[in-house]
């Protein structure tokens, strides 16, 4: 019983600092961000507006949409806040913002974002057609070849290159002192012929790691940035929230062949997320 309650406790211990989070720091990275909707548990009417906890995001130009449908389209936004207040589960409602941008793209795009501290100069942004390998709903993904049973996937690049998108297990070594391995983590790799680049974990809930399908977690891939690499847009959350991060060839340091150019991250507040 003694267990129970601290295994109890440290979950709530979690949940709350899940919470607490998730009113500050959404957007982080060079080029903020913003995805077409806050919460997986939005309705169809929410999908016109953001409506979000805290104060951190201010009216102004400058923004983008990268909406897909039969083709991926970049198209110049503002954006609009007005104060409301947001719905807490299990609490008061706090500070909140409604965000709106114009005009209103005509299909739910997969992302808003602006180069905050990158200046869009140096990522060549233009409206119009983007260069796409991967448009989200319209899978292009392939099973990786000789790896039948894996989360493996496969990208075909227009140079005739193919990027391969690897789910990896890494098991931690056992305690000395219990004998027993510790927590395992998913993890994402990204392999480009004799490269290999360590992305990010996978989140998931309090059941552990489960399987994850390429056509769910790579929202997009493309060349956004106008270099002709690889950039991907890529969802990390498998417990209710939004981990959305934007990878840009032309932001990738030595040795890498992609870099983090922005991440969102947000767990909704007015849901029990326990």
């Amino acid at each position: 019983m003694k267990k129970f309650v601290l295994l109890a406790a440290s979950l709530a211990a979690v949940c709350c600092l899940a919470v607490a989070q998730s009113n500050i720091n959404k957007s982080t990275g060079a080029v903020v961000m913003l995805p077409a909707q806050a919460s997986p548990y939005a309705t169809e009417g929410e999908r016109e507006q953001l409506h979000l906890p805290g104060p951190e995001y201010r009216s102004g130009d400058g923004w983008w949409a990268l909406s897909c449908k039969i083709s991926c389209q970049l198209q110049p936004a503002r954006l609009a806040v007005s104060a409301r207040p947001h719905p807490q589960y299990d609490g008061d409602p706090v500070p909140g913002q409604v965000l709106r941008f114009a005009p209103a793209s005509t299909d739910l795009p997969l992302m808003y974002f602006k180069p905050f501290r990158a200046p869009a100069t140096a990522l060549r942004l233009q409206a119009g057609p983007v260069p796409t390998y991967h448009p989200g709903a319209l899978s292009r993904l392939k099973p990786a070849k000789n790896t039948k049973g894996t989360m493996e996937a496969e990208i075909s690049l227009p140079d005739g290159q193919t990027a391969r998108l690897v789910p990896t297990l890494l098991l931690p070594p056992k305690n000395s002192k219990t004998e027993e391995p510790g927590q395992s983590m998913l993890v994402l790799d990204l392999v480009m012929g004799s490269k290999r680049q360590s992305l990010d974990q996978f989140s998931f809930g309090i059941d552990g790691n489960t399987p994850v399908k390429a056509s769910e977690f790579v929202r997009w891939a493309g060349d956004l940035d106008g270099d002709g690499r690889l950039d991907l847009l890529v969802q990390y959350d498998y417990a209710g929230g939004t981990v959305l991060v934007l990878y840009l060839s032309s932001m990738a340091g030595p040795d890498q062949l992609v870099g983090e150019a922005g991440r969102f991250t947000y767990y909704p507040i007015d849901v029990a997320g326990c």
